[in-house]
């Protein structure tokens, strides 16, 4: 999703806090509601990559050099950019060294070759998906509100543009055995589509290139990812109130249940299946969750590493494992995270590809093939702003996708 609006959900990660960009008010009961927390988790670099976060914001630069020396001491993974909350402090002495420490530490693993690029660079893509049985991708535009088919040619071509009525395009999940792809459509994203809300994901026939149902879902604040379990299950975030949805494809009952009621978990984001689909993991702003798809009950997923699994965009089960996307305590990296036998916890966090590689810009999410992870690297996301209109068009990249080789 756009960094600035994941940005505004960290608020909402901690208690008792207005999702909004942060002032100088709001940042001091984020502060407080960090502090509060690390009561609990003193432990928690990521609590204290935040505090350094909003720290900065209130113009408290010893207070924000010193969180982020606490993350030195804690973490890995983490490193703090200009653009997402750092600017104010960007330029100070004592900052930029402890900065060089955290970079200092991060492995540099730049290989990564370009699988594609898209020639038009308005497209502003956040979601993509792969269909290993036709070797096509698909990638949806938040600018230009459709999805376009690459196929393995290079050819690119509009599966579903204005006939659709999509609103902005975001997360997009392939179910290749029943050759349905399925749709994040969201209007929350401007101030105009808040005002009236459409939240919906909407399924397509990818061999006879047709729409086949929308699923609206009413009661959602803003869908965000979408996930295929294994059996054909579909489930969709929605980050702006927390709330999991199961959407209805598996019979004549409502377009989407609530699997997790809004509130259990702040902004939720990037999900995956885990392999029998039983349960569901779940990105969200300073953490995994794991729910238990049978009950809905949600379990934090104790961290057993120092590494970084917060603020993770796209989310993906790869062979037991997690593939996660980062885009907003650091730069952007893709790490494979390694399960516990029960699935319930984070035991190993292994870097698959650095911030380091010359392509990345805005990383959001992925796709996973037979033996590559597929990025979708560069989409300049943070351009699009609230009011629809794309700031500074000239600074645009070409929407690419990086081939990532997985370990064998």
């Amino acid at each position: 999703m756009r960094l600035d609006l994941l940005l505004a959900l960290i608020l909402a990660a901690l208690p008792a806090l207005a999702q909004q960009a942060p002032d100088p008010e709001a940042a001091r009961r984020t502060i407080a509601s960090i502090e509060e927390l690390l009561k609990q988790r003193p432990t928690d670099a990521t609590l204290y990559f935040y505090l350094s976060r909003f720290k900065a914001d209130l113009g408290d630069k010893a207070g924000s050099v010193a969180a982020l020396e606490k993350v030195n001491e804690l973490g890995e993974g983490f490193l703090p950019t200009r653009e997402l909350g750092f600017a104010s402090i960007w330029d100070h002495p004592p900052f930029q060294a402890v900065r060089a420490k955290l970079e200092a530490k991060l492995p540099r693993l730049d290989y990564a070759p370009t699988s594609f690029k898209l020639e038009d660079r308005t497209l502003i893509p956040e979601g993509i998906a792969h269909d290993p049985h036709s070797g096509r991708f698909y990638v949806g535009s938040i600018a230009h509100r459709k999805v376009m088919q690459v196929d393995p040619d290079g050819s690119v071509s509009e599966l579903a543009g204005l006939a659709a009525q999509l609103d902005e395009v975001l997360g997009l999940a392939m179910d290749s055995p029943r050759r349905v792809l399925y749709v994040v459509s969201t209007s929350a994203l401007t101030a105009k589509g808040e005002k009236t809300r459409r939240n919906a994901v909407v399924s397509f026939d990818v061999d006879a290139r047709r729409l086949l149902r929308r699923y609206d879902v009413p009661g959602a604040q803003q869908l965000n990812d979408v996930a295929v379990a294994p059996g054909g299950r579909v489930f969709a975030s929605d980050s702006g109130s927390g709330a999991i949805y199961e959407i209805g494809v598996k019979g004549p009952g409502p377009a989407a249940r609530e699997l997790v009621p809004a509130g259990r978990i702040r902004g939720t984001n990037g999900l995956a299946a885990s392999p029998d689909a039983k349960r569901l993991y779940v990105a969200h702003s300073t953490g995994l969750v794991v729910v238990d798809i049978a009950s809905g009950e949600v379990k934090r997923m104790p961290n057993e590493t120092r590494e970084n699994v917060a603020a993770i965009d796209g989310l993906y089960e790869w062979q037991g494992q997690l593939i996660g996307v980062q885009n907003v305590t650091s730069p952007g990296r893709v790490i494979l995270i390694s399960l516990s036998r029960d699935g319930a916890s984070v035991v190993g966090v292994k870097t698959l590809l650095s911030h380091h590689h010359n392509a990345l810009d805005e990383p959001t999410t992925g796709a996973v093939g037979r033996d590559s992870f597929f990025l979708l690297a560069a989409t300049a996301v943070s351009r699009y702003n609230r009011e629809g209109v794309i700031e500074r068009p000239e600074t645009l990249p070409q929407p690419t996708v990086l081939r990532i080789p997985l370990p064998r």
